[in-house]
């Protein structure tokens, strides 16, 4: 249901790891988390919300048979390094395969989730309505997640920056209309995220109003003077006077102390 997929995604998505291997099983987690948000917002039935989440589980892996010398290396990869992650969508399609009687979109988003609107994707290079919906889904969850996580060679984005990143997106790798039913779903301040309002304090977004994208609950974390705050207020932003966000914050940058 929708309140059990935002109760979900509200306690997941915090998490924090480090290790490869943790980051790859968490990352599936929450990608299917916002596969099933979009999902939602999409109005997709129970059916094809569970299958929707299925194929968000399982779609990278493939990934699982790349070298770990490949997938946990610190600094650039090389070409060579480039064109074996490639493969993991291929080998995902032929792991999936055999489920294709009961479950064949399986194989078909493995395959196809990192295609993109205009056609700079791989592996086959796939347009617009070439690509199956749940891929692109699946793949805007995917790129989404990939940016707010730290990863071996790439230090995360903030939640907001990343939310502004996909919205310049919008025009080329994924279609708008699955972009808007994102920050729909998500918010403009995701859940989790830092911001910072007009009266200098900084806060943690805990809550999002859909009929007030900008307005969000935040659990206030440190004064304008950057020192932790002992008690935490909650501040519900919609239908207040006077406060309001001014920026998005990055975690190292919350406290200046």
């Amino acid at each position: 249901t929708p309140d059990l997929i935002e109760n979900f995604y509200q306690s997941t998505t915090l998490s924090s790891y480090n290790h490869n291997e943790d980051y790859l099983i968490m990352h599936l987690t929450n990608v299917m988390i916002y596969s099933l948000k979009i999902g939602t917002g999409l109005k997709y039935p129970r059916e094809e919300l569970l299958e929707l989440g299925l194929a968000a589980l399982l779609y990278d892996i493939g990934f699982f048979k790349i070298p770990e010398s490949i997938t946990g290396k610190s600094g650039r990869l090389t070409e060579a390094e480039l064109i074996t992650v490639k493969k993991h969508t291929e080998m995902g399609k032929n792991i999936l395969s055999q489920f294709n009687a009961e479950h064949p979109m399986l194989s078909r988003v493995a395959y196809e989730h990192h295609e993109r609107k205009n056609g700079s994707g791989y592996p086959a290079g796939l347009k617009d309505d070439a690509i199956c919906e749940y891929a692109i889904i699946i793949g805007l969850a995917d790129t989404f997640g990939a940016m707010i996580h730290n990863r071996p060679h790439r230090k995360a984005l903030a939640q907001y920056f990343s939310i502004r990143e996909l919205v310049a997106l919008k025009n080329s790798l994924f279609p708008s209309r699955f972009i808007k039913i994102f920050l729909d779903e998500m918010g403009v301040f995701p859940v989790g995220s830092y911001v910072r309002l007009n009266n200098m304090e900084t806060g943690r977004v805990i809550s999002n109003s859909k009929l007030h994208p900008l307005k969000p609950t935040v659990k206030m974390l440190f004064n304008s003077r950057g020192e932790k705050l002992p008690e935490e207020p909650i501040i519900k932003l919609e239908g207040h006077p006077v406060l309001y966000v001014t920026a998005g914050v990055s975690k190292e940058d919350l406290s200046p102390k």
